[in-house]
């Protein structure tokens, strides 16, 4: 199996003051710059307009690339939808997050189970043909080896015959390169659970890549799986 990767963490985008019109004076101010998560929920908790945008400004590059990468991508011209589906469960769901500074971590697990029902409504709609909305054509990767965007190609589809828990959890660790204790916790299952169901997973694609001609090489040579 290839080996997960560790990627650098990514830098929190500084966020930027958001202009908004006084009532009283009639006058265009800048709010003051939220640097920490605290005071980020502290003005999601009291309804503050401003940290929403502020939310949505710092969180949403992460949750789009979970979304793509447990997706495959926005073959189906939805991934723009599912951000804001992610972040509209994250309003209505704030009650539930107890510590503000575990925010990244639970808008993580809120773009993940975003991503579970996605699949799951694609498989569902998979039964009915004649509802099945038609592909977005996948844009073109100039400058991009063929090969490898076949590869990639071949990957997803191969995830997408998979059952949704062991495609959503070996994207997770393969392609995205999340800790084993991450995707435990996101899962909501003890990290031996996880294991088992990760080691299925991995047989699974395996045995399947096996029999691919273009995924073969990749993964006897340890090649990462990347989108």
């Amino acid at each position: 199996m290839p080996r997960p990767s560790q990627p650098a963490p990514e830098p929190t985008p500084p966020l930027r003051p958001v202009p908004v019109a006084s009532v009283a004076s009639g006058r265009v101010r800048a709010l003051p710059i939220v640097r920490d998560d605290v005071a980020l929920v502290a003005g999601l908790r009291a309804g503050e307009a401003w940290a929403r945008a502020a939310l949505f400004d710092r969180q949403a590059p992460h949750v789009e690339r979970i979304l793509r990468r447990v997706l495959g991508g926005d073959r189906y011209g939805e991934l723009a939808d599912l951000v804001q589906d992610a972040f509209v469960q994250a309003l209505a769901s704030l009650g539930h997050l107890r510590d503000a500074e575990a925010l990244p971590a639970w808008m993580e697990t809120i773009a993940t189970r975003t991503a579970f029902r996605a699949i799951r409504a694609r498989k569902a709609r998979s039964f009915l043909l004649f509802w099945e909305p038609s592909r977005v054509p996948e844009p073109s990767a100039s400058g991009v080896d063929p090969d490898v965007v076949e590869a990639h190609r071949r990957t997803y589809a191969l995830l997408e015959r998979m059952p949704t828990d062991e495609r959503v959890i070996f994207a997770l660790r393969y392609i995205d390169g999340m800790e084993l204790e991450r995707i435990a916790a996101i899962r909501e299952v003890s990290l031996a659970t996880l294991k088992r169901r990760l080691a299925r997973a991995e047989q699974r694609f395996a045995h399947a890549a096996q029999r691919d001609g273009v995924l073969r090489p990749w993964l006897e040579e340890g090649g990462r799986w990347t989108t």
